[in-house]
């Protein structure tokens, strides 16, 4: 048990303390900590690379003294889109900026100063938001509505929920979930409103509990915009089946006189 207390001290006198930075997709962001060694670091070698890079010789970034050409041993993933702020070093601070970030950006960030025991590990955590799209369809019995809530380019996975405009949750019909290559979701549902419900507005929510964010979609239902299928009369009815069995009955008929016929002769 003592030993299982002391591994949290351990990791962090020799990894330093895990941060925590959250950016969305298409966005720059800096991945900074201080080391507090109150010194300039222009030209202390600063290298770092994540998680996926732990057995490889790839690196996000790789600073070297004296400096030389990195660029081979970067990552294709990040070739380009890094940048070690001098300024910063200056005052003693590592920061990193990396440029229009991807979800597969997502990981833990490792910096290593030769000089230091000390690793610094930075979690980046990525998000990616967007709208939601509300669409309505007449059911095939004419009884009502079907409402239809998307949300796409969504990154984690989202909640969508339904509500009226009296603060009422609605139950959903269906609700889907796909994931793209990229591994971006998209999210849809769908929701029945039956006529006679009254005019009222119904909201479609999308929420990322990541950065509790809720992007919310409203549509507003007038009764003019039910479908108005007038259901046939009873004497119409009546008309079709006479119209269907004369021949029928027509044909057994003369089908009898024909046969009774035969029979006189």
């Amino acid at each position: 048990m003592a030993v299982l207390l002391l591994l949290p001290i351990f990791f962090t006198l020799t990894h330093g303390q895990l941060l925590t930075t959250t950016a969305l997709v298409g966005e720059d962001v800096s991945l900074s900590y201080d080391p507090e060694l109150s010194t300039d670091l222009t030209e202390t070698p600063v290298n770092c690379y994540t998680d996926k890079m732990l057995r490889t010789n790839d690196f996000v970034f790789k600073k070297d003294k004296p400096p030389k050409d990195n660029y081979p041993l970067l990552s294709s993933e990040y070739r380009g889109r890094t940048r070690l702020s001098d300024e910063d070093l200056k005052k003693g601070i590592v920061s990193l900026s990396l440029y229009n970030v991807t979800r597969a950006d997502e990981d833990n960030y490792t910096f290593v100063l030769p000089l230091e025991i000390k690793e610094y590990k930075i979690q980046l955590l990525i998000g990616a938001l967007s709208s939601a799209t509300i669409t309505l369809e007449e059911r095939h019995d004419c009884s009502g509505l079907v409402l239809r809530c998307e949300s796409a380019g969504r990154y984690p996975r989202p909640q969508l929920s339904w509500w009226t405009d009296g603060g009422l949750p609605l139950p959903a019909v269906t609700m889907n979930t796909t994931r793209d290559p990229t591994g971006l979701y998209t999210i849809s549902s769908t929701v029945v409103v039956e006529r006679g419900q009254g005019a009222r507005n119904y909201s479609c929510r999308v929420h990322q509990e990541r950065f509790n964010q809720t992007r919310e979609e409203e549509i507003a239902l007038q009764e003019g915009q039910f479908p108005s299928c007038s259901r046939p009369h009873r004497w119409l009815y009546a008309v079709l089946a006479i119209f269907f069995c004369a021949p029928l009955v027509v044909w057994v008929v003369i089908g009898e006189y024909v046969v009774s016929q035969e029979c006189l002769s």
